[in-house]
């Protein structure tokens, strides 16, 4: 018998940081040679626990964080190694390594192009440094250019650049000015999101101390990104996402469409055969559990398929494509405009979702204040 073979995602979480950055709220411990070939050797193990009757291909594998820039070259290769002799790989397999400017040298580069790493996702945030400095970023303007430019002369030319906007004091012209730098250093991909307070951040605990962009400002800033990013080149297929053609993140378009993946790694998440877990976000919980052979999640949920439907379909209206009708009813037998009928009617009047030709999309004027028309879909 001839097992299917599904194809996956895999996100791996690296929870070391030189510096905690001002506005974080991920899972992240101060970086200790120690407890990195410690985590290196349980995280091995946490991929090897992880089996499935069906036979798996990976499709991308994605290096979050945290910092995964910090890792040596010893320890990205037994990763990637562990998942290479653990599932099948794809012929277009896709590595994301998330970099902080300063982490990256010729040295570094030239690395994790041996390691197979192909696309490389720098978090630039801003190109003030006086901005940097209320980020809490330990890099300069100066520093992202030479690290581009160390990039695509070392490793590849696949750099996706993080911008984010409403940073205190920002004005629109200073965003502008932060935009314009992005493109003139021609990344293949900018995600750009707006700022959000998160409790136990400094700069939530801080917020008196500095005068933030309203939220008209923001919407201004968000719609003058569009119209900039669009002007020069870069298609948005995502609310927050631009790329030039062909360099869509394909891990995170694997989210957006509710694929499948395994997330290893403190405070990881995953979803596979309709089924959510996620793994404790502590370290020391996390070691603690490879003591027993146990893998280490906290909860885990088996979800219907009416959740699954939602998900699907409050993700899929994030894409620019929108989600399709006739897919739903033909694969779910979902009458996504019976069961919606009465969201379906106030948005459509509002002008706030379309409807063209099969498939239902947020509008422009929609895609600022999206979170909150998604919710009602929960």
């Amino acid at each position: 018998m001839n097992l299917v073979v599904k194809e996956i995602s895999i996100y791996i979480h690296i929870p070391f940081c030189t510096k905690k950055c001002n506005y974080c709220d991920f899972y992240s411990v101060q970086y200790k040679s120690d407890l990195v070939e410690k985590y290196v050797a349980c995280l091995k193990k946490e991929i090897e626990f992880t089996t499935s009757e069906n036979k798996l291909r990976v499709k991308t594998i994605y290096f979050g964080g945290g910092t995964p820039s910090l890792l040596s070259f010893q320890h990205l290769y037994k990763i990637i190694s562990k998942i290479r002799t653990s599932f099948e790989i794809s012929k277009n397999l896709e590595i994301t390594l998330e970099a902080n400017p300063i982490n990256v040298t010729k040295s570094s580069a030239k690395n994790w192009k041996i390691c197979g790493i192909n696309r490389i996702s720098l978090g630039a945030q801003s190109f003030h440094n006086s901005e940097l400095k209320i980020l809490g970023r330990l890099h300069s303007k100066r520093e992202i250019n030479s690290a581009i430019e160390t990039i695509k002369k070392f490793c590849t030319e696949n750099i996706s650049l993080d911008l984010i906007y409403g940073i205190p004091f920002q004005t629109i012209k200073k965003w502008k000015f932060s935009l314009e730098n992005a493109i003139k250093l021609a990344p293949k991909h900018i995600s750009s999101y707006c700022l959000s307070l998160e409790k136990g951040t400094y700069l939530f605990d801080k917020r008196a101390e500095y005068s933030f962009p309203t939220e008209n400002e923001q919407s201004e800033m968000y719609y003058e990104m569009k119209k900039i990013l669009e002007k020069n080149g870069f298609i948005q297929y995502e609310i927050s996402n631009f790329s030039q053609k062909i360099f869509e993140a394909k891990h995170n378009l694997n989210y957006w469409k509710c694929g499948e993946y395994f997330g290893f790694g403190p405070s990881a998440h995953s979803f596979f055969e309709m089924k959510r877990w996620n793994n404790f976000s502590n370290l020391k919980k996390y070691f603690n559990s490879f003591k027993d052979a146990k893998l280490p999640i906290e909860k885990s949920k088996k979800i219907s398929q009416r959740e699954f439907i939602s998900d699907k379909i409050v993700l899929g209206l994030r894409l620019n494509n929108g989600i399709s009708i006739a897919e739903l009813k033909e694969k779910y037998d979902f009458d996504t405009e019976k069961e919606y009928e009465n969201t379906l009617n106030k948005f459509f009047q509002t002008g706030y979702l379309t409807k063209q030709n099969d498939n239902l999309k947020l509008t422009p004027k929609a895609l600022f204040v999206s979170n909150s028309i998604l919710s009602e879909f929960v």
